[in-house]
């Protein structure tokens, strides 16, 4: 979701340890390979038989400058938080950093996109990674202790064939009531030649039957939940998404909104990571295919319309699952609190083949 729009401030001066810029790979035998960076807890590259699938940069220092959160774990809110303030259980009032103002976005200027995770374990398949934020970071009260294991694995798509999954498992715990809703911020573009028009011709689709009208800041309305039956953000048959890059009256930043899905049931018989979404790029010389599986409620679409040099406005899209924007202050969203004693979990799957 549009980290660059109104001037995050999300671009800072920041000298981090030299191995928290050093690349950690992982991979599985069906050709997908991950690299991630312990600075943000980023992810840098994906690549499925040496093809690059996100928007990537070969310096790592590059993102040390970055202010569009490529690739980066973020936290300790993504989205925004309305006002940049939420009132606890106890009625108590905590004020925010306001990194897009007046509003507080991805957990505030210096959130995990901007913090050094601790490698704690790393194999040929996976990662593990942790982040301890004080009480008091960015305003949020509580100290959180976040991990998040990357695991890559060989497994199949929709039609049975060969594909490779990157498995993102966040966990939290903390000292005192705070709020926590972390995901993933990659751009992706498929296409060997990751042009804005190739992004364009990608087709989407999205298991969706609702979705969260904003106000020009970005923020749900009080009547936030509307059917997407009717509106082009109807993606249920999977069409370009082409037709939503664009800025007009109706849509200031493009497409930027939550995505509404049902509540992951407990039943055994149901998937515990559902499929979230579809992504698909096909041409004369390739086909590649992303599905997104989440036990998150909700997944924000962003289709880069901030995006900056050395990249172009629209030439990526992000699959943010995640709670919904503003849960703090909502109480008709999914709680987005966590209490000392209990355990934060999310589950962020992506398939590629």
């Amino acid at each position: 979701m549009s980290p660059g729009a109104m001037n995050t401030g999300l671009v800072g001066q920041i000298t981090p340890p030299a191995d928290a810029l050093v690349p950690r790979a992982i991979a599985c035998s069906n050709g997908l390979t991950v690299t991630v960076l312990p600075y943000g807890g980023r992810i840098q590259s994906i690549k499925l038989h040496g093809q690059e699938l996100t928007l990537s940069q070969a310096d790592p220092a590059f993102y040390l400058t970055d202010s569009a959160a490529l690739g980066a774990s973020v936290g300790r809110y993504a989205n925004r938080i309305a006002n940049a303030a939420y009132t606890d259980t106890a009625g108590t009032e905590w004020p925010l950093n306001a990194s897009q103002p007046p509003h507080c976005l991805h957990g505030g200027e210096q959130g995990f996109a901007k913090q050094v995770w601790t490698v704690l374990e790393h194999s040929a398949d996976a990662l593990l990674l942790e982040l301890v934020s004080l009480n008091g970071d960015q305003g949020f009260p509580g100290t959180l202790t976040v991990r998040q294991q990357l695991r890559v694995v060989d497994t199949t798509d929709a039609t049975g064939q060969p594909a490779g999954e990157l498995q993102l498992c966040f966990t939290a715990t903390t000292d005192a009531e705070t709020v926590v809703n972390l995901t993933n911020h990659c751009y992706f573009n498929l296409a060997p030649q990751q042009t804005v028009e190739a992004l364009a011709a990608h087709q989407l689709e999205l298991m969706a039957e609702q979705y969260l009208a904003v106000d020009p800041s970005g923020i749900p309305l009080p009547d936030a939940f509307r059917p997407v039956t009717g509106h082009e953000f109807d993606f249920r048959s999977a069409k370009a998404v082409g037709s939503v890059c664009r800025q007009t009256a109706d849509l200031p930043h493009g497409l930027d909104h939550c995505f509404v899905y049902p509540v992951v049931a407990k039943s055994p018989a149901q998937d515990p990571v559902p499929l979230r979404a579809r992504l698909r790029y096909s041409s004369v010389d390739s086909t590649r295919t992303l599905e997104l599986r989440s036990t998150q409620p909700g997944v924000q679409v962003y289709v880069g319309t901030y995006l900056g040099s050395p990249f172009a406005p629209f030439q990526g899209i992000c699959l943010e699952a995640q709670n919904f924007p503003d849960a703090p202050n909502r109480n008709d969203f999914p709680s987005a609190r966590l209490l000392p004693g209990e355990l934060y979990q999310q589950q962020i799957f992506y398939r590629f083949s």
